[in-house]
């Protein structure tokens, strides 16, 4: 009976900390998660915003005529 009552206590000493750490893990897969959803729409616009300077240096290439930094 006494060592029952040992295994029992030791089992419930470390249940809290199984408890909080499991709700630990919970969170920080919620949160990446959340943060991979909001950064795509994000990631998208710098996207188009890099394609666009991009055009806008092409266009500025082919109608330059030598004025300006680059030669």
């Amino acid at each position: 009976m006494l060592a029952s009552s040992d295994s029992f206590y030791i089992v419930t000493s470390f249940l809290p900390f199984v408890i909080f750490l499991g709700f630990a893990h919970f969170l920080t897969r919620r949160a990446s998660s959340r943060m991979q959803t909001q950064q795509q729409p994000l990631l998208d616009k710098l996207e188009g915003i890099r394609a666009e300077l991009e055009r806008l240096r092409k266009t500025m290439e082919r109608d330059d005529d030598g004025f300006g930094f680059r030669s």
